[in-house]
């Protein structure tokens, strides 16, 4: 900056400050991507100039579309257009529509397109493509299909553009279609496929996506590499996950940054790792909130509550500022282990010290373990004072504690409001069973099996995960088309249930 306003003083001696020049074009470019703050400075240069290019208002345009502040690009785009010169150019709507999907007007977007048919734009692919990504950012799925349906050229960034609409907001079948017709595939394209299929919880489809783009010599993006960190997590698929974290410390070395840090923990914790979690968490030299944050939770998730806590006390000695997510996994990590007054006393600092006000997961964990403990009336009264709803993970919450403790009377009330919303949740048909069994209710134990046959409901089957030399396979209770990579076992079920038949007093 210091080097640029010494430019910016020379351009003034020499007379050019209101007449664009080759080093203004320069210097306010340079402006416009340097940081933030210098977007004013460009902006005070940018209004003395007298007569402005095209190149010199698509600039700042740009500039505006990618700040906090991007309406700025429609005044500068009124003014062009007001003023007549200077003209609109093909560059001029890309930006312009980026700012509409940064600000998620729809109508603004729409009088964009607009202006776009009536400047003689509308057969321009770069101009098309910045269209098919501003509906679809919006979740204006049709009408991002319709502009792709009616060009009469297409590149790579126009497939790819469309895909991530349907895998973002649309139909993960209908991307993955696209995808196959694609003529050309790139690590872009692979990438939206993968995070798509993350999002929608299609976690297998991701990593069959991830092969296939290593099987084309592909090298996978950072997007990727998360989206595929993340299928593993949720998968419980250890072998995966450890080889994407050999992947990219290979490519990069351990210059990992806080994300893929962050990313990499909670994949290890998820798979059950604590050892190899609490490795990468150490081997951080400089830990923000993220690697804090998730070695808080996934100690948490595992039991270890009283170390939650140590760990949390640690990082606000180091200066770490914990923030939302921070509180949640302490509060899990008090709910695992009993630690109801230490619970109470983070949900208070919580507001108090660090001015995070609470979500409704947080009102949930204490709710919660005051449940567990079983202070079932203090956690009511604590749901009635909530300035928050209770939802149906609270209810839910409640429900479980009353059955453990025998508290038919709050169970029923919980049972019936979880009813009430998700009248096909068999799983809270079940609790309510176990809770009327319990107190040898057997009337009504009739009567729930009953409605529970009215309506149609029953318990969904229990299935397994299964990971077999990368590949993991599900198994469901009473399925029996289990994959051809597995069929070895159930031969050896079906060998071990004719010996029992046969020799069954020697098997006794």
């Amino acid at each position: 900056m210091q080097e640029a306003k010494k430019l910016h003083a020379h351009i003034i001696i020499n007379g050019f400050q209101q007449q664009e020049t080759y080093y203004l074009r320069k210097l306010i470019t340079f402006l416009t991507i340097s940081n933030p703050s210098s977007l004013n400075y460009a902006r005070l240069i940018f209004d003395q100039i007298q007569h402005k290019s095209a190149f010199i208002y698509n600039t700042m345009i740009r500039a505006y579309s990618s700040s906090c502040n991007p309406q700025n690009s429609f005044v500068l785009y009124d003014q062009m257009h007001r003023n007549g010169r200077p003209s609109v150019d093909k560059y001029t709507f890309p930006f312009l529509l980026k700012a509409c999907s940064v600000l998620g007007d729809i109508r603004k977007g729409e009088e964009s397109h607009c202006q776009v048919v009536k400047n003689g734009f509308g057969s321009n692919v770069f101009v098309q493509n910045s269209l098919i990504h501003f509906y679809g950012s919006n979740a204006k799925i049709s009408s991002a299909r319709l502009v792709f349906d009616e060009m009469l050229e297409r590149d790579v960034a126009t497939w790819t553009t469309l895909v991530s609409c349907y895998s973002n907001h649309g139909s993960i079948e209908t991307a993955s279609k696209l995808f196959k017709e694609m003529p050309e595939k790139t690590v872009v394209s692979f990438s939206a496929m993968i995070t798509g299929c993350v999002r929608k919880g299609r976690f297998n489809e991701a990593l069959e996506f991830f092969r296939e783009l290593q099987i084309r010599g592909l090298e996978p993006n950072d997007s990727a590499v998360m989206g595929v960190i993340s299928a593993s997590a949720n998968l419980g698929s250890l072998d995966t996950g450890k080889w994407i974290h050999s992947y990219i410390r290979n490519k990069k070395g351990n210059r990992f940054d806080s994300y893929m840090n962050t990313a990499l923990i909670d994949m290890y914790f998820k798979c059950g790792s604590i050892k190899d979690a609490i490795h990468v968490f150490q081997g951080v030299k400089v830990k923000l909130v993220g690697e804090w944050t998730a070695v808080i939770s996934g100690m948490a998730m595992h039991g270890f509550g009283e170390r939650s806590v140590e760990l949390f006390e640690n990082m606000v000695e180091l200066g770490v500022k914990p923030n939302a997510i921070t509180f949640v996994g302490l509060l899990s990590g008090c709910t695992h282990a009993g630690l109801v007054k230490e619970g109470l006393t983070y949900f208070k600092r919580m507001k108090s010290e660090f001015g995070i006000e609470p979500t409704i997961e947080h009102f949930g964990c204490v709710v919660d373990f005051l449940s567990r403990a079983g202070l079932i009336a203090q956690a009511v009264t604590f749901m009635n004072n909530m300035p928050l709803k209770a939802n149906a993970a609270i209810w839910g919450a409640v429900l479980n504690a009353c059955r453990v403790h025998k508290d038919v009377e709050v169970g029923e009330v919980a049972a019936r409001w979880l009813l009430r919303e998700e009248p096909w949740n068999a799983a809270v048909y079940m609790s309510l069973l176990s809770l009327y069994t319990e107190a040898d209710r057997w009337d009504d134990v009739v009567m729930v099996k009953r409605e529970m046959k009215e309506i149609g409901s029953r318990k969904s089957p229990g299935c397994s995960l299964v990971e077999v030399n990368g590949v993991v396979y599900e198994f469901v209770a009473g399925d029996k088309s289990y994959p051809p990579a597995l069929q070895v076992s159930l031969q050896i079920d079906e060998s071990i249930k004719e010996v029992k038949e046969d020799y069954g007093n020697l098997w006794d």
